[in-house]
């Protein structure tokens, strides 16, 4: 009897221990993760045991999605890094190199994205494209916001003196990077501006030096509607909009005292394809095989496009400059051969030369991802392609990258050559936008 007696006090005690450890995290629904792990105080991986102190960076604009070996960063000499975190801490967590990165002089980029899904947010009655999205929108307002605002203020807090550029969301005129449900584009852009002011003035109030950026696929001016084929109607006018009306729509929410900035992802198109100076489908749609006198898509070959309408005078921010813009990712597969995946990054390189209103130029990726289309500087395998050198020499004086632009040249005189300098962004035209 008295074995018995004890046995139900120490159950009891048990119960209350577990109930103290486990109903703090009731409040905030299930799979909460307490992101503990992403601070960099408790970090196990220090990047000062992997890399010489005396390590710094080239200040150079070019940098990569950050996937691989920590040394090639500076072996490469690469100014900027890009990761990806997660509200939940889940997907490309290599967080804990940031403050050893940061005091070497690599600028940050983080991406920041939602992996969970609001309650009674439900993709399954979406067009078959979205019905399997890969992040939410981050939404504070929505059924599990406590969740959301919770990982943000922790992630925010913990990295804001590392973190040199914030991208909220990702690809946000296409719901498969950032899901919201069936919405018009007005709705859509005013409940993300909503969400980005917060986030914006928690980063400034933190770090007044970081920049804020929206960050978009290459839907630059889509068709929003076509007789012929309603399937691509229906996903364009509820789940996928065009970043060219976007943009002003944001303009007016946002307006001149936010100091947001874009962030582009011009891939060639098709994706698969490493030849975008012959690229198609800037001015084509796929869908109606009609051309357009206006791109359909942003692609490696027209992107300053997209930064000769953001130099209008409605665009420029309190203090009439120009807003931030980078090429936070795009990649050339290696599929059509390494010369021809190696020669496009220096003629991308070319493009942007020294153009002061592209802030940076971040590769897609560093190594391989586990996305088939092998952009990576290096394989899977870690094997060097052509590209990971041009990516060291292309940044170098005339006669260290001398190699880079004879490729160049080979390749475009074996493949063919477009005159892409008719759309070149120039300081000239800047000039006389803002007369």
């Amino acid at each position: 009897m008295e074995l018995c007696c004890y046995k139900k006090i120490v159950y009891c005690v048990l119960i209350s221990l577990l109930l103290q450890v486990v109903s703090p995290a009731i409040i905030f629904a299930d799979r909460v993760l307490w992101p503990s792990e992403m601070n960099l105080d408790n970090d196990m991986v220090n990047l000062d045991n992997v890399l010489p102190e005396n390590a710094t960076t080239s200040n150079s604009k070019k940098g990569f999605l950050f996937s691989g070996d920590p040394n090639e960063i500076f072996t490469l000499g690469a100014g900027h890094v890009a990761i990806n975190v997660t509200l939940s801490g889940k997907g490309h967590t290599l967080i804990q190199y940031l403050q050893g990165l940061k005091k070497r002089g690599i600028k940050i980029t983080l991406i920041l994205v939602n992996d969970k899904a609001p309650v009674g947010v439900d993709p399954s009655k979406a067009p078959k494209d979205y019905q399997k999205p890969y992040f939410y929108m981050i939404d504070f307002k929505a059924n599990n916001g406590d969740w959301q605002k919770y990982n943000f203020e922790r992630i925010v807090t913990d990295y804001h003196e590392y973190v040199d550029n914030w991208i909220i969301g990702n690809e946000i005129n296409s719901q498969l990077y950032n899901y919201y449900g069936a919405s018009d584009v007005n709705n859509y852009t005013k409940v993300y501006c909503e969400n980005f002011k917060i986030c914006y003035d928690r980063i400034k109030e933190l770090n007044p030096k970081a920049d804020v950026y929206i960050s978009f696929d290459q839907a630059w001016d889509i068709p929003t509607y076509d007789a012929r084929d309603r399937r691509f109607d229906k996903v364009v006018g509820q789940y996928r909009y065009n970043m060219k009306e976007q943009l002003i729509l944001i303009n007016n929410y946002l307006g001149k005292y936010v100091d947001w900035g874009v962030a582009l992802h011009p891939y060639p198109s098709p994706i698969e394809s490493a030849y975008f100076w012959n690229d198609r489908y800037a001015g084509y749609d796929p869908n109606t095989k009609d051309e357009f006198d206006m791109p359909y898509l942003i692609t490696l070959k027209n992107f300053e496009i997209a930064i000769n309408f953001l130099a209008e005078k409605r665009f420029l921010n309190k203090d009439d400059n120009f807003r931030n813009i980078i090429i936070s990712e795009f990649g050339l597969t290696s599929h059509d051969g390494e010369r021809i995946q190696a020669a496009g990054l220096y003629y991308m390189w070319e493009k942007i030369g020294d153009n002061p209103y592209i802030k940076a130029l971040l590769y897609n990726a560093q190594t391989d991802l586990e996305d088939g289309y092998h952009f990576g500087l290096t394989s899977s395998r870690k094997r060097k392609r052509l590209i990971w050198a041009v990516f060291k020499d292309m940044d170098k004086d005339e006669d260290t990258r001398a190699w880079c632009k004879d490729l160049l040249d080979n390749v475009l005189e074996e493949h063919g050559y477009v005159d892409i300098n008719k759309v070149l962004f120039t300081k000239a035209s800047a000039s006389e936008m803002l007369r």
